[in-house]
Parts: C-alpha cells; sequence; structure tokens
C-alpha cells in the first residue's frame, strides 16, 4: 500500500535522515537522482555513471509499464452489429478496438461516439471504450485497400493483433438498398455479394493472418448467417462438396464463381443453387470458417450468426437490438484457447489440449455459433 512505498522510499533514499526535515525538492527527489547526487564525487567516472544511470531509470520504466492491450479489428465496424461489436470489445479491460471501414470520417465519428458513450460493460462496471478508427480507407471490393490497412496495423502494433472479426457485408435484400444504389438485377447481384462477402473477407484473412499467428491467443470470428445454413443447397452432390473434410479454399473459391457463373447463365436453379446471393455468399463465409480451422489449429476460428438484427442492411426491420447479437461474437473474440502445440504434434490430435491422462478438452473451433451456442449448420436438431 501507500504506506509501505513510503517506508519503502526513505529506505532508498537516506535511512539516517528524518524525511521530514528534508527539502522539499530532495524529499520528492526520485531515488535514481539521489543516487546520482551521491555520486558526484566520482565525477571523473561520469561517462560510466550517466550509463549505469540510464540503464536503472530504463529498468525501472519497464517496469512499470502497462502491459500491452490486445488488439482487435472489427470490419464494417462504424454501424450496427459491427459498432456494438466493438463496443462490448473495447470496454473489455486489457482490449483495443479498432474500426475498419470504407469512409474514415465515419468510422472516427463512430470510435468517438463509442468513446463518449460511457456505459456498464458485461462485469457490470461502467467502463470506458478503448475504440478507433482505421485511419485509412478499407473496403472489401478494394483490395488495394485491405492491403494498405493490413500495413498500417503491421507499422503502428508492431507486426502483432489478436483478433479479427470479420462483419463487412453486402446484402441485397432490396435491389437499390433501400435508395442507396441504383436498382441491380438478381443477375449482377450475385458477383458484387460473392466478391465483396467471400473473395473480399478471404483477402481480409490472408492479409492479416501474419500478424495473429504472433499473438498468443489468436481469434478470427466470421460473422454469417442463418441465410448460409446448408439447406438452401438443393443437390446432394453440392452439400457433398461444401461439407467435405478435403475441401480446399481454392476449389472453395471455385465453387463460388460457378454459383456467379451459374446466375448470369440463368442456369443456378437447375444446378442446385439458391436464389439468394447473400445466402451463399454466407454459406461460403462458414466452408471457410472451417476449412481455416483444419489449417490453424493453433487458432481459434469461428462463424457467428448474431441473429435478425436492427440495421441498415434491413431498412431497421429486424427484430434483434444489435447489441444482443453483438454478444455471442464478443464471447469468441474473448474465450481464451486451451490449445497446447507440443499436444497437438505428440500425436494429441488436431487442436487436442491437456495432459495424457487427462479428459481431452474440446477446442472451440471450426463451429458455428447462435446465441451463445454451437448451431448445426443445417440449423436443424439431429
Amino acid at each position: 500500500d501507500d504506506h509501505d512505498h513510503d517506508d519503502r522510499q526513505k529506505k532508498m533514499i537516506n535511512t539516517d535522515t528524518d524525511i521530514t526535515t528534508m527539502p522539499i525538492g530532495d524529499r520528492y527527489m526520485h531515488p535514481y537522482a539521489k543516487l546520482g547526487k551521491s555520486l558526484a564525487m566520482f565525477a571523473p567516472y561520469h561517462h560510466l555513471l550517466l550509463i549505469l544511470l540510464h540503464a536503472l531509470a530504463m529498468s525501472s520504466v519497464t517496469a512499470f509499464s502497462a502491459p500491452r492491450k490486445k488488439l482487435a479489428i472489427i470490419t464494417g465496424g462504424n454501424k450496427g452489429i459491427g459498432k456494438e461489436i466493438a463496443r462490448r470489445i473495447g470496454t473489455e479491460p486489457g482490449y483495443r478496438a479498432i474500426i475498419a471501414c470504407r469512409d474514415v470520417e465515419l468510422g472516427e465519428a463512430a470510435a468517438r461516439d463509442l468513446r463518449d458513450d460511457l456505459r456498464k460493460n458485461d462485469h457490470g462496471e461502467y467502463a470506458p471504450c478503448d475504440a478507433m478508427a482505421l485511419p485509412v480507407p478499407f473496403d472489401l471490393a478494394d483490395r488495394a485497400s485491405i492491403a494498405s490497412a493490413a500495413d498500417w496495423v503491421r507499422e503502428e502494433y508492431d507486426g502483432v493483433m489478436d483478433v479479427l472479426v470479420n462483419n463487412a457485408a453486402v446484402c441485397f435484400n432490396d435491389p437499390t438498398l433501400y435508395g442507396t444504389v441504383d436498382h441491380t438485377p438478381f443477375v449482377d447481384q450475385a458477383g458484387i455479394t460473392i466478391r465483396t462477402n467471400y473473395i473480399g473477407t478471404l483477402y481480409v484473412i490472408e492479409a492479416f493472418l501474419p500478424m495473429l499467428e504472433k499473438s498468443c491467443d489468436p481469434k478470427i470470428v466470421n460473422v454469417a448467417s442463418a441465410a448460409g445454413r446448408l439447406t438452401i443447397l438443393r443437390s446432394q452432390e453440392l452439400v457433398d462438396e461444401f461439407t467435405s473434410d478435403a475441401l480446399t479454399i481454392p476449389r472453395l473459391s471455385e465453387l463460388m464463381e460457378t454459383f456467379v457463373s451459374d446466375v448470369e447463365n440463368g442456369t443456378h436453379s437447375k444446378k442446385g443453387w439458391p436464389s439468394t446471393c447473400y445466402g451463399v455468399s454466407k454459406l461460403g463465409i462458414i466452408a471457410l470458417t472451417k476449412i481455416l480451422a483444419r489449417e490453424h489449429p493453433q487458432m481459434m476460428i469461428n462463424s457467428v450468426d448474431p441473429g435478425y438484427c436492427r440495421t441498415d442492411q434491413n431498412d431497421n426491420r429486424g427484430t434483434v437490438d444489435p447489441y444482443v447479437g453483438a454478444y455471442t461474437p464478443y464471447l469468441l473474440a474473448l474465450m481464451e484457447s486451451d490449445y497446447d502445440e507440443e499436444d497437438a504434434e505428440g500425436g494429441g490430435g488436431e487442436g487436442y489440449s491437456g495432459d495424457d491422462d487427462e479428459e481431452d478438452e474440446e477446442v472451440m473451433s471450426g463451429l458455428h455459433f447462435y446465441e451463445e451456442r454451437e448451431m448445426p449448420w443445417t440449423y436443424q436438431s439431429s
């Protein structure tokens, strides 16, 4: 406590001197500065003394430096579910939430709003939100902007990040996106939706993956939807492809481009595809999540359905408050991993954790969640 600290400081300065009789300047003098003063008699060795004092000062700074905050990047975090995910993560002690979006000014306004809006966090405490906006434009449809964003994070945070929440997406619930774009026919929606939601998200993961690999507990949370449930496929051959443990990212990308081609050719229904571009894009995100989890067992990589939230995407017709919908993504972003690399390499199996004589703990990766629970991809109970 403070009294113990004062006692220790007295002893460090001069155990024979009553501190109350010392000059004000000496009374509050840093111990290392006092040490330098008392060693003035060794002036001929001032260079060595300077080196010694510098080393002592640096060790003192290091000892009292704040630990590195975990860094979470939320794409599409300027509004809706993404903003609420950023709010929840940013109010968690030890975390910083960075909002990535196309319009830097909108991102900065959202981050400012989160910082200014003091609310109770999930621990029942009033906590400030450590949120900031990425200072460069971030657009899923612009690979160069994704690369620039990754470069900025790498430079500013020593090449390390801890959480990536892929929330940004486009959805043609209305052909004009409720008056924000020109009327877009279904045949044109396929390419825009797949190349934004699936290909764009894949580019983001590839760009940020090297920084996540440097974290001691990396997480990827892919925001999906019930629209991407497996039962939208009308072809057993397609179901088998999407659910195969042998499915690779290149093959998955081929399947997604095949859907676009089949829509443009007017043959998608005949080949077993549904008439929902958004649904197929989220089907691809869930499949991508499972592949990544197999390829990177040291990471926790999951997909999540936040529910039918009130957002601009559905003209605020949803039935779930975005803050509530953000809860499960937030939990997945902060969940601790029990992965043990040595055990996994030692034959315990992918994602194995724990000693051989203990019951294996399930690693929460490669799964799909809804309302805090794992949800079968079919959205049907077994």
